[in-house]
């Protein structure tokens, strides 16, 4: 998914994570491996919504983001948490050049991890699957998506050791009614016609029951994510 900061990208990533806890989930996979460190550098790290589950495992964490509604966002949940012990920067990732103990990045960022091995201590990569459930039609991705089977080839390609676990995660996109999520699917898959929008909703999307106010609708997805540890060249 193309991840194009706006009001509405926010709230819906926002509102997916807090309906299925998935950022909360990924954190506590990750938590016992920076045991022994003190330094955390989240590199692209969007709404930076697993730092704030991490900030209570680890001393200092930086996030660095290029997009300023992005990083915005996270000062406000930072504020609202009172939690004080991340540092947002609003910068590009090629203008790194300190160092830290544990590097991590996910998704998109996980194409460059041996550009950022001579920074850490250590890198936790966190990459998807790729055959997983679609949010949208799938003939209407405009990128490539990168997958942990891609970056394990490449890691044994280049004899770089590694560990690598997997985890499968519910993290399913509700919407507050079926307008909500037809603007959804419109935003990532702009090109999509009105017959696909409505056949893949008719197929796709669920009530979540009768209880369940405030996000009536969901498109529900299990993601299945590879979580790699690989150790840093800093300080060999």
């Amino acid at each position: 998914m193309n991840f194009n900061w706006n009001s509405d990208t926010i709230r819906w990533y926002q509102d997916a994570n807090f309906y299925t806890g998935y950022n909360k989930k990924v954190a506590e996979l990750i938590a016992p491996k920076l045991e022994g460190y003190s330094t955390f550098c989240d590199i692209g790290c969007g709404l930076g919504l697993v730092d704030l589950e991490l900030s209570k495992h680890i001393e200092s964490i930086t996030c660095i983001d290029i997009n300023n509604e992005a990083i915005h966002a996270l000062k406000k949940n930072m504020k609202l948490r009172k939690i004080t012990n991340i540092e947002p920067r609003l910068m590009d990732c090629e203008d790194i050049e300190e160092s830290w103990d544990v590097i991590f990045i996910s998704f998109f960022g996980s194409r460059n991890i041996e550009r950022f091995l001579p920074n850490c201590k250590k890198l936790i990569a966190v990459v998807g699957k790729d055959n997983e459930e679609e949010l949208f039609p799938r003939k209407y991705r405009t990128f490539k998506k990168n997958t942990y089977d891609k970056v394990e080839k490449e890691l044994i390609d280049k004899g770089i050791p590694y560990c690598l676990d997997k985890a499968l995660l519910k993290f399913g996109q509700p919407f507050i009614s079926i307008e909500d999520a037809q603007r959804f699917v419109r935003t990532y898959s702009p090109e999509i016609s009105q017959e696909d929008l409505e056949f893949f909703l008719s197929k796709r999307i669920v009530k979540t029951g009768e209880d369940e106010k405030e996000y009536p609708y969901i498109i529900p997805r299990k993601k299945t994510i590879g979580i790699f540890e690989i150790q840093g060249s800093l300080d060999k």
